[in-house]
């Protein structure tokens, strides 16, 4: 008979240190899985917590240890339902318990002298590797549910982050949009005070004095010596004649004053035209930045979500090449260091949709803040709104 190969070394040393140790909760070590079990409604497993919350009893066992055949057994012979999850500590208290009994009764028929005896030694060894594997499968199965667990929460942290991203690009624009109006409204209404400040000051302008001729000159004191002489004939001949010399000074020097105001006008209108070019200008660097930057932001965020993925990817792989130990005291691979929950990589899916949700490092529960802005388009979470059709209040989702 070929002799067998000897044990690893975390199976036999600390498999003889937990046979010589009694299964006190005290001295159990560190579990795997030492968060805990929360009962949710999307699976059929039940809360098994560390210490106080136990329903296992290893002293009042009702039933034959012998007839154990499977985890499942294992698991109604100590008042537990096939489909309970439980704490890798009580997984580790019932299959010791199991293997002492049974290693006891296979020590105790060996030693009978009988030789049927064998042959029900061999059947409860076959049954106890059945046990041993079926316990080393709820381990990888944890793990297992763990993995997808963070999975599904990844997922729905992509799908939030994506929603925010979309979100943000939305009040991005819309925002964009309200500073470009308002920078055109306020440009609008400068340049509108501008010109009617121009009208104004042309309006209330005092205008030149008209410079007349010698001749004109000469003909306005000599009507006004002849109408002194009571010589209205030839004064009315000498009006005759200022009309003709004034009349086209008089239209040359108000086209003269019309020139001036047409000047200044256009210049108002050149320097307006001017102004909203560069404003034109502006708005388009103000609009390519924000969107740059929008762009930019969105970038960095899917990087570090595939970063973050590809991490989580690693660690699980890593984790799954990990074969179950059926020890009380685990050995360095499955013992969590310090820092665990908030820097492993294995937990990217939770830590990353706390992040999306807004929880922060140190916060055991995110709370929505109560000062915030309530929008009724959008309620916050848990938010019990008033159905007129049902009669009943519902909660936001």
């Amino acid at each position: 008979m070929a002799a067998e190969a000897p044990p690893p070394l975390h199976q036999s040393f600390r498999g003889a240190l937990d046979a010589t140790t009694d299964l006190d909760d005290d001295r159990l070590g560190t579990t795997v899985f030492p968060q805990g079990f929360a009962e949710t409604a999307r699976t059929h497993f039940h809360t098994l917590h560390e210490r106080k919350t136990s329903t296992i009893s290893f002293d009042d066992v009702d039933g034959d240890i012998g007839d154990i055949k499977s985890v499942e057994d294992a698991f109604v012979l100590f008042g537990l339902r096939p489909d309970d999850r439980t704490s890798r500590r009580e997984q580790i208290k019932m299959w010791k318990h199991i293997e002492r009994a049974i290693t006891a009764e296979i020590k105790r028929l060996t030693g009978s002298g009988r030789v049927e005896a064998y042959d029900r030694a061999k059947q409860l060894n076959a049954n106890l590797d059945n046990v041993k594997r079926g316990f080393a499968g709820l381990q990888t199965r944890e793990i297992e549910h763990n993995q997808a667990q963070q999975r599904q929460m990844f997922e729905q942290a992509k799908k939030g982050l994506a929603r925010s991203i979309a979100l943000n690009e939305k009040e991005r624009k819309r925002d964009e949009k309200r500073e470009m109006k308002a920078l055109r409204a306020r440009l609008a209404k400068r340049q509108a005070i501008e010109h009617e400040n121009l009208d104004h000051a042309i309006l209330v302008a005092v205008p030149p004095l008209q410079r007349h001729s010698c001749r004109v000159l000469e003909l306005r004191r000599a009507e006004t010596s002849l109408a002194a002489m009571k010589q209205y004939d030839d004064a009315k001949n000498v009006r005759r004649m200022l009309d003709k010399i004034e009349g086209p000074a008089r239209r040359k020097y108000d086209a003269m004053m019309a020139a001036r105001f047409d000047v200044a006008h256009e210049k108002l209108r050149l320097k307006h035209k001017e102004q909203q070019a560069r404003q034109h200008e502006h708005i388009g660097t103000i609009k390519w930045s924000s969107k740059r930057r929008a762009e930019k932001h969105a970038s960095i965020q899917r990087q570090k979500c595939a970063n973050l993925d590809l991490d989580m990817r690693q660690a699980n792989a890593f984790d799954s090449c990990k074969s179950p130990e059926l020890v009380v005291h685990p050995s360095a691979r499955h013992q969590r260091r310090r820092g665990f929950d908030a820097t492993a990589s294995q937990l990217n899916g939770r830590k990353l949709l706390d992040s999306i949700r807004g929880k922060k490092t140190d916060e055991h529960v995110y709370v929505a803040p109560v000062c915030a802005t309530h929008t009724f388009e959008k309620p916050l979470l848990d938010t019990h709104v008033y159905d007129m059709n049902s009669s009943h209040y519902m909660a936001s989702e």
